[in-house]
Formats: structure tokens, sequence, C-alpha cells
């Protein structure tokens, strides 16, 4: 009777490990100020409540995700309109949180709270997705602007939406976007690329989202890092299963080195826990460095297996 309870609690915790492989923990932090100095200029100081602070480490965690999905340098134009973008539906990719504690800051006013966010990478992957940024990493989407009663305090907000969506007008281009404003709404119908694509808002934003978001889904999937290498890990030696979530966590906090882990068994033995994940990577080695460090003292041993390539 233990031992089979023993199965089934070990079966119930791959699953929730399995659906845990689709969140990316990171942990993030964010300041808020209960007071400020003196004559100080309030503008500074926006954040000036804890939930608004925890907001904003949701923002942040969700901001470094993406551009770890992303895989690739933007420039700073594009950086700071991919993360306006991301902030107000930031909570939206967050799974769960826990909150590790705040720290007094240096100036006597402000106090950081840090926060360990699990992000849902497999919505966050949608969204860049539709944002472009698979398919003009290395040069732009060229289209026709054709507008009409597009007013010239309207230019500014077009030039900054080029920059996020990796758009570039060109009248020569067969990739066609005619635009016009009715009343109070934003009329968009982008043509040439199959059936026309239309949208109707009463936000330009939200308009022109709706068809470039559209035009990028079914033009292009996601892309494997470059040069990434993959293979299998396999780590013994826990106790109790526990020590594997724990170390999952670790895992997906290598950010840069295991920027894609899958947890794809785990087998809970008489003597041990073993553990095997499916892990790709461009920097393999570095992953290998630091889980030899990690396991140093803790009683584990781990192997590696790389993929043919």
């Amino acid at each position: 009777m233990i031992k089979q309870k023993l199965l089934i609690f070990g079966m119930a915790f791959v699953a929730v490990l399995m659906l845990g492989s689709f969140a990316q923990a990171r942990v993030a932090q964010s300041v808020w100020f209960e007071s400020i100095p003196e004559g100080a200029d309030e503008a500074a100081y926006t954040v000036r409540t804890r939930p608004v602070a925890l907001q904003a480490a949701f923002a942040n965690a969700v901001f470094d995700e993406a551009l770890e999905v992303i895989g690739y340098p933007l420039n700073d134009v594009r950086e700071e309109e991919l993360r306006k973008f991301l902030a107000p539906t930031a909570k939206a990719h967050v799974l769960s949180y826990r909150e590790l504690g705040s720290t007094h800051m240096p100036d006597g006013y402000g106090q950081e709270m840090s926060v360990e966010v699990s992000v849902n990478r497999t919505s966050l992957t949608s969204v860049i997705k539709r944002l472009g940024f698979f398919k003009t990493q290395t040069t732009p989407v060229m289209y026709n602007p054709q507008y009409s009663g597009v007013q010239s305090e309207t230019w500014d907000r077009i030039g900054r939406l080029h920059q996020l969506y990796g758009l570039r007008p060109d009248y020569n281009s067969p990739l066609v976007l005619v635009m016009k404003t009715t009343g109070e709404s934003w009329e968009l119908s982008l043509q040439g690329a199959g059936a026309p694509i239309s949208a109707q808002a009463k936000e330009l934003d939200a308009a022109w989202h709706e068809v470039w978001g559209q035009y990028f889904a079914q033009t292009v999937n996601a892309q494997p890092a470059e040069n990434a290498r993959s293979g299998v890990l396999q780590v013994r030696g826990w106790l109790f299963p526990d020590g594997v979530e724990a170390f999952d966590r670790v895992l997906r906090e290598w950010v840069g080195s295991a920027s894609a882990s899958t947890l794809d068994a785990v087998v809970i033995q008489s003597d041990s826990v073993v553990a095997r994940w499916v892990i790709r990577s461009k920097n393999i080695d570095v992953v290998l460095t630091k889980l030899s460090e990690y396991v140093n003292g803790r009683g584990l041993t781990y192997e590696f297996q790389p993929s043919a390539e």
C-alpha cells in the first residue's frame, strides 16, 4: 500500500512539474517610495505603494522573459516600445509569484522588493510572434503605405509602431497597407499577403496590432535559438521529490545558459530520486559548469548526453 501511494504521488508530481515546464521562474525587483525627500519632484517618485510596486515587478519579469524569447539584441527605441507594450498586460502572463522580501534603499526613502515570478512562456511567445520579432531579426518588413485623413500629430506614433513591429515604408512593396480615419475610428486593411486582413478600432494602436498581428501570426513560426545545442540531462541523488522542483527553478534561473529546459521524467527509486531534462542552449558548457558547482556537496551526480547534430 505504501509503495502504491508513493508511485501515485510520484506520477502526480511529474504531472505538476510537466505543467510547470510551460512557465519560466525568474526573480524581479521593483522600488516603491512611502515618502519622498522634501522639495523633490514627485514625478520622479511615481511608485508610492507596495501593490503598484508588485505590478512593476511583474512587468519587469515579463519584459526580461520577452528579451530571452526574442534572443537577439534590440535597438533602444524598439526595446522601449516593447516594454511599454507589455507593461499594461504583464499580469496576464504571470502564472504565480512569491514575494522574497524587501530591503530599505540607502537613501532612506525607498524600499526594493524582490519577487519570484513564474512567467507563462507559451502565451508570451505568441505575443512576441504577433509583434513580428521572429520575422524581422535581420531585415524589416517593407510595406506600401496608402494613408488618407492622417493628421500630422499621428506621424510620430506611426514611426514608433514601425520600430516596435520591425516595419519600413516602401512605395515599391507589393504589401499594401490602406489606412484611413472614419469619424472617431481607424480603419486598416493589409493587402498583398493572401486574403486581405482588416481591422477597425477607436485607437490606432489596437487596429494596427490586429492587422499586423494576424499577418505575422500566419506567416512565420517561432525560430529556435541560433547555433543552440541540445541534449538530455539526468540528475540523481535526491532523497525527496521536492529537491527536483527546487533544482528545476534553479535551472530556469540560469538565464542565457538554459534558456529552454523541459522536465522530461521523474523516477522515484528505492534509494533516491532521478530526474531527466531536455535542454537547449547556446551555452551548454556554461550550464555544465554551473551544474558542477551546484551538485558539489549535495550528494548529487549528473550525466549529460548531447543530441546528435
